[in-house]
């Protein structure tokens, strides 16, 4: 439709046309980096705070380990997103030219289709994993709680939790997650034999790597500490697995004391490097240490591998113990997909639809009014003469209207236009389908 041509507010011209993701993640910034604009649960009511000051009344914040990205809705998106970006450098204190390159920004059909896709674990580093969706409602329920997200932000979450549930209630896309945990447990009890007498250190909190903890711990596995560059970080990841806390500097010294290593940051450098495995294996009289590298890039030096009893493992290599039911994950990671799509489709319409129903409201009003209006100054007249009359009223100012915009060449006006102004209005009427059903024999009549 023409640019210039009338017609009812739809889900571009509300929704659509208002939201905004903006931010970085793993596939775009280092852990450094995530690490600098990571915003922690006491500095939230700030942020936002910042953001209001700046014009943004609703704004959801998804800080975890693989993403800092703000959900935003705005009328002008771009000065948003430009906004929010400012609002990180200062908080974090880095330059907007060192953020620049990292930084996304998607709006519309694209920002649901990426949050769509957050909740139903397809942007995560192992696609499926378990606790991302928990992590957007608590970002969801947060924002609520400081008054930064309202009913229009949310009506986009709940559709994407919505989305999340068919994902997983409809496919297997849970699958990948959980078969990697299996296998991780697997070689982990080849190595080491029973968990009850295990001592684990969590460096980072990649998911998978929670996911891996959980299950061990459910095998028995008592003793766990965490460690990480943030101290909010590691302080929430130790409430949430009860584990004990351990600062970043002290890990290389400390590999001795544990049994099993996981490593979830992704940073430039190696978080543990082979000097300190091979000094804590000593200490250990070469007892075996398990480590499983979660990062991307790796956070275990590659050397390691070449270190008798020391059994390192990534995610290729655990994706390879459990190629079985390859093939079905992929193809449910596709299935999540078009779901995703279906329920972004489905979102947009629905937005139309609600988009548009001030203005039937009003058009409604203005009908019932003209004809209130012939009544009251004609209360006596027949109903066959109040009908003609109503219809001539209402027909008035629509057909004034069509005349001057055919005038002016405006809205593609012509009898056989199938678009433009004549098109919207055949469509409001159903006046194909009037005609259609009279036939060629009644339009002569």
């Amino acid at each position: 439709m023409p640019s210039n041509t009338p017609m009812i507010p739809s889900a571009p011209a509300f929704l659509e046309g208002r939201f905004v993701i903006t931010g970085a993640n793993h596939r775009t910034a280092g852990q450094e980096l995530r690490d600098a604009l990571f915003i922690d649960d006491k500095a939230l009511p700030g942020f936002y705070e910042t953001l209001r000051a700046k014009g943004i009344d609703e704004a959801i914040v998804l800080a975890t380990c693989d993403r800092v990205e703000i959900a935003v809705l705005a009328d002008q998106p771009e000065v948003a997103a430009r906004a929010v970006r400012t609002a990180l450098a200062t908080a974090a204190g880095v330059t907007d030219s060192r953020i620049e390159g990292a930084f996304f920004t998607l709006t519309g059909v694209a920002a649901f289709t990426h949050l769509f896709a957050i909740a139903s674990s397809l942007e995560s580093q192992v696609v499926g994993e378990p606790e991302v969706l928990g992590q957007v409602k608590e970002a969801h329920r947060r924002a609520g709680e400081l008054g930064a997200a309202g009913a229009n932000l949310g009506r986009v979450f709940d559709a994407a939790f919505a989305c999340a549930k068919r994902a997983r209630s409809e496919t297997a896309i849970g699958e990948s997650a959980v078969s990697i945990v299996s296998a991780c447990t697997q070689v982990a009890r080849e190595v080491l034999g029973r968990f009850d007498a295990a001592r684990a250190l969590m460096v980072g909190g990649a998911e998978i790597g929670v996911a891996v903890i959980e299950r061990l711990k459910a095998y028995g596995l008592t003793e766990v500490t965490v460690a990480d560059p943030l101290d909010p970080r590691a302080d929430a990841l130790a409430a949430r697995l009860g584990a004990h806390r351990m600062a970043m500097d002290a890990v290389g010294a400390s590999l001795a004391e544990f049994d099993i290593v996981l490593a979830g940051l992704g940073g430039r450098e190696s978080a543990i490097c082979a000097r300190d495995v091979a000094v804590a294996l000593k200490a250990r009289r070469y007892r075996p240490i398990f480590l499983l590298d979660a990062g991307i890039p790796p956070d275990v030096e590659r050397a390691v591998r070449d270190i008798d009893d020391a059994y390192l493992f990534d995610l290729h290599d655990l994706e390879g113990i459990a190629l079985v039911g390859q093939d079905r994950r992929t193809q449910a990671a596709a299935e999540a997909r078009a779901i995703v799509e279906d329920e972004v489709a489905h979102f947009s319409a629905v937005e139309g639809g609600r988009a548009a129903a001030p203005v039937v409201t009003e058009l409604r009003t203005h009908f019932e009014d003209v004809r209130a209006t012939l009544l009251r100054e004609q209360p006596s007249i027949t109903a066959d003469e109040a009908t003609r009359l109503l219809v001539n009223r209402l027909l008035h100012a629509p057909s004034r209207a069509l005349r001057d915009m055919a005038a002016s060449g405006e809205g593609e006006v012509g009898q056989e236009a199938p678009s433009g102004v004549p098109g919207l209005i055949a469509r409001l009427f159903g006046l194909g389908e009037r005609r259609n059903k009279r036939g060629p024999k009644d339009d002569n009549t």
